[in-house]
């Protein structure tokens, strides 16, 4: 290794285009330009930091004033001017740091020195580094020379902030945008410089290097100077490691698998771990980001990018936790550690916030916000995924009436007239039996179905009564055609479930009792079939009956008004006042005010009318017909009851009463 006192950056700095690693637009631009003679007069050099801007603006220097056969590409380095320039001492190459010298004096005594011509050289070039330093009177005072500078004379101006450039001053510079290497060309230095200084450098060593560099190669240059400075010529992957700080292998593969099983003693013994090695949380925050990152690319292209040189010395290893690992899990710990390395820099414990990003990452449930419930009902979901599917519902038990079932002409046993009677109560058999005629026209079921939503008085007692089970059966049961078997739900309601003659009931006439039999109205049997059949689907859902009451549609009616909202903000407006007044077998009457006939007349329109049926539907189930009235003055029906208020013959329904009962009938579930 040479033993002059500066650095190895500044010793193995690319003294021609040909050194040059990566930047190949600006090489060739450039290169192209000293060979044709079109060389500019001013070049804005924009890139981060170490990118090698300073470094570009110097070999231009020595290609235009190189003694032996300038302006050339290739410098012979050994000149006295190239050898000037290099060390930063040549009266041509004048090199100026626009953060201290910012001002407009600075600028003046500039100007000045511009006019004088090169003293040994062929062309003037100056160097400002950090031009977006410079003020902006000072920017001003300068803009006149830059723009019309003496001949051969270049400015080149470098810069890590484009945008605190002028636009006066970048448009009469040719702009070049210095990229930041890769892992792979910082490497490719790294081993140049080694090979050159004698230096014994591990490939996991130099990857790590290259990865702490943050694509500076003056940061990785320095890095590597410290090293030797630290170890010898034979630096390790130990060595790189007890210096930087950073976390190897191992840990980051450790510390993803702890929060791919949700193993949160596993992760604090993995952070527990990293401590006491006298690693930085932060920077091993960043390394864990890093990996991460690489799993999730390596998960979606199916393959270990060359570029992760650092991590993918084991790429079965990689390749197998990518497969394993979820995506989703990924992201999300990629989302807390980056939320825990902001809170680091605003101020927070590193390894308090390092420890609670890869908690939440391993235990949903420790996150009480909305993002955790939701990972809570994937974890949940993906449980129930791997469970299988879920058991079939368990059939009810078939009627113990089906073995022993008698035919028409057998009588049926007396001992299951006490369950068939159970269900239906005294007082409804004889409300049953009151409206009973000898001799009923078969205009009478006709009649009597519209006349109220329930169930007409002969229906209750056909369909309990025709119900085996042994357990009394619900209020919506089935018909007993499917109980007793043999006979269609139609043709059992048809004959009134015993009534008429016994070659139409089937074997259903004979599972009732002969005291039953006699009780039931002989109005069925005289009934045509098309009438009979037709009566059943009159009874209305129970949700139905309960919306036509006028006080429950009264209590809806808010929530009826949101979801016309939710559709039609316009149309709610127009309700505004307005409240059901009738509920009948017409339809929905809306009464208005008496100084509303506008709204009432913007509301009989039919696509507003739609709108209206459309919001009823989805709050209560069931369509309705509305019709639109025009109260009088003393008319009070528009006023709603008050809402502790309950129903004629009905119970007072709190809002938890009204909430549960919505989310019964559609399956509905609370989301907060």
């Amino acid at each position: 290794m040479s033993t002059e006192s500066t650095s190895l950056y500044r010793r193995h700095r690319p003294g021609s285009f040909d050194e040059v690693v990566g930047q190949t637009h600006v090489v060739r631009t450039l290169r192209n330009a000293v060979e044709q003679g079109k060389v500019h007069h001013a070049y804005l050099f924009i890139g981060s930091r170490g990118t090698g801007k300073t470094s570009m603006a110097k070999i231009l220097a020595r290609s235009l004033n190189c003694e032996r056969g300038g302006p050339t590409v290739t410098p012979c380095g050994e000149c006295e001017s190239c050898v000037t320039i290099a060390s930063g001492t040549s009266m041509d190459v004048i090199e100026m740091d626009a953060a201290s010298n910012r001002s407009v004096d600075d600028v003046r005594d500039l100007r000045e020195r511009v006019a004088y011509a090169p003293s040994g050289g062929h062309w003037k070039v100056y160097i400002l580094d950090e031009a977006h330093m410079l003020t902006k009177e000072a920017w001003n005072a300068f803009l006149k020379t830059l723009e019309e500078p003496p001949p051969r004379t270049v400015f080149v101006l470098a810069t890590t902030e484009a945008h605190k450039v002028m636009p006066t001053i970048a448009d009469r510079c040719q702009r070049f945008d210095f990229q930041r290497p890769s892992l792979e060309q910082i490497s490719e230095v790294l081993d140049r410089v080694a090979a050159q200084e004698g230096i014994q450098v591990d490939q996991g060593a130099v990857a790590m290097i290259a990865r702490s560099a943050q694509g500076s190669f003056r940061d990785a240059l320095g890095t590597l100077d410290q090293l030797v400075a630290f170890g010898g010529n034979d630096v390790g992957l130990d060595e790189v490691l007890e210096m930087l700080g950073a976390a190897d292998a191992d840990l980051l593969f450790e510390a993803v698998d702890s929060v791919t099983v949700s193993d949160p003693k596993a992760v604090l013994l993995g952070v527990e771990k990293m401590a006491r090695s006298g690693r930085d949380p932060s920077q091993f925050a960043r390394d864990l980001l890093a990996h991460l990152r690489h799993l999730l690319v390596t998960q979606v292209t199916g393959e270990v990018p060359t570029t992760f040189v650092v991590t993918a010395t084991d790429t079965a290893r990689i390749q197998q936790q990518a497969s394993t690992v979820g995506a989703a899990t990924l992201v999300r710990t990629i989302d807390e550690l980056a939320n825990a390395l902001t809170a680091v820099r605003e101020g927070d414990d590193a390894r308090m916030a390092v420890e609670i990003a890869l908690l939440k990452a391993a235990r949903p449930d420790l996150d009480p916000s909305t993002e955790g419930l939701l990972r809570r009902i994937e974890k949940l979901e993906q449980q129930l995924a791997a469970s299988g599917p879920p058991p079939a519902p368990v059939a009810p038990p078939p009627a113990p009436a089906r073995p022993s079932e008698p035919t028409p002409s057998t009588p049926h046993p007396a001992r299951p007239e006490p369950q068939a009677q159970a269900p239906e109560p005294t007082a409804a058999q004889s409300q049953a039996a009151q409206p009973q005629a000898p001799e009923p026209t078969p205009a009478q079921p006709t009649t009597a179905q519209p006349q109220a939503p329930e169930p007409t008085p002969a229906q209750p007692p056909t369909e309990e009564r025709s119900t085996s089970a042994p357990e009394p059966p619900a209020a919506d049961a089935p018909p007993a055609g499917d109980a007793v078997g043999g006979t269609a739900p139609e043709e059992a309601l048809a004959t009134g479930g015993g009534g008429g003659s016994p070659a139409a009931a089937g074997p259903a006439a004979g599972a009732l009792p002969e005291e039953s039999a006699g009780a039931l109205p002989e109005e069925s049997a005289g009934a045509p079939p098309e009438e009979s059949a037709g009566a059943p689907p009159e009874p209305e859902p129970p949700s139905l009956a309960a919306a036509q009451d006028l006080a429950q549609v009264l209590r809806i009616w808010p929530t009826i008004l949101d979801k016309l909202a939710e559709k039609a903000p316009a149309l709610a407006a127009t309700f505004d006042g307005a409240r059901p007044v009738a509920f009948d077998d017409e339809g929905l009457a809306i009464g208005f005010a008496p100084d509303q006939p506008f709204n009432k007349r913007k509301a009989e329109s039919p696509d507003r009318r739609q709108v209206l049926i459309e919001a009823f539907e989805a709050v209560t189930g069931e369509g309705v017909t509305p019709r639109y009235v025009l109260l009088e003055e003393t008319d009070t029906t528009i006023a709603p009851p008050p809402p502790d208020t309950p129903a004629p013959g009905s119970e007072a329904i709190d809002e938890d009463a009204l909430m549960n009962r919505l989310m019964s009938e559609f399956d509905a579930k609370e989301v907060n």
